[in-house]
């Protein structure tokens, strides 16, 4: 089995295989699981690649299991999901990682406008989102490593372009954390279309490997793609 880095995953739900896509000496295949916030398999994710018009976009099967074959090996590579009453979800992933199979949850509406009203901020539908987690390793076989805490974030290129924030015990936004708590969750809401860039330090030192996003521009400084309406989401490894 491939391990599985689990982003936003809900404990206690029980994980499917993906299905099989092997890569090949020209093309990279990404393969994965979608699952709701309750741990249910979510059947219809529309997964696709805007930047890629050739690459066909493909629906998750009853399972939740879907796979996106033919893709460009080694590149970084923008992936839409779109699904139900789920935010509109952008998971920007390197296909240099094409052999890491991923189990990711599509995140109610709901979440984000608590996010939103619990930072006293309404969404901006012609900006974007950006949800993190911290783990401290790989998550193998559905088994989570441990979230970080006392992470902090900031966006390189202004600061005062969109505030971090940090989740609660329960992954929610909260006012006070100056910090990933043990959550180790937290984001940016209402950013300009664009790509913006992350980065992180850890009580360990600086969050560097392994990657679940676009490669590194520069030494722990993740490029995040931000688009209007939708929700980029990225799991980030650091040091406890």
């Amino acid at each position: 089995m491939r391990p599985v880095p689990l982003l936003l995953l809900a404990a206690g739900c029980t994980l499917a295989e993906p299905p099989t896509c092997e890569d090949t000496e020209i093309a990279a295949c990404f393969t994965g699981t979608f699952r709701t916030l309750l741990g249910e398999r979510a059947s219809g994710v529309e997964v696709c690649t805007p930047d890629l018009p050739d690459i066909a976009c493909v629906t998750a099967d009853a399972d939740g299991a879907w796979k996106l074959p033919g893709l460009p090996l080694d590149t970084d590579v923008l992936v839409t999901a779109t699904y139900g009453d789920a935010v509109d979800t952008v998971f920007p992933q390197s296909t240099s990682m094409a052999w890491y199979a991923w189990y990711k949850v599509m995140v109610p509406r709901s979440i984000m406008n608590t996010n939103a009203s619990n930072l006293g901020v309404e969404l901006d539908p012609a900006k974007g989102n950006v949800l993190f987690i911290v783990w401290e390793g790989l998550n193998l076989d559905g088994v989570d490593t441990d979230r970080v805490p006392d992470v902090t974030a900031r966006i390189v290129e202004d600061d005062a372009a969109g505030a971090v924030f940090y989740g609660n015990a329960l992954g929610l936004a909260s006012r006070s954390a100056t910090a990933t708590t043990s959550n180790g969750s937290g984001g940016v809401l209402n950013l300009d279309p664009g790509v913006w860039t992350l980065s992180f330090d850890a009580p360990g030192g600086p969050c560097e490997d392994p990657m679940f996003h676009w490669a590194y521009t520069a030494p722990n400084e993740i490029p995040v793609p931000v688009r209007a309406g939708m929700t980029t989401a990225i799991d980030v490894m650091c040091p406890p």
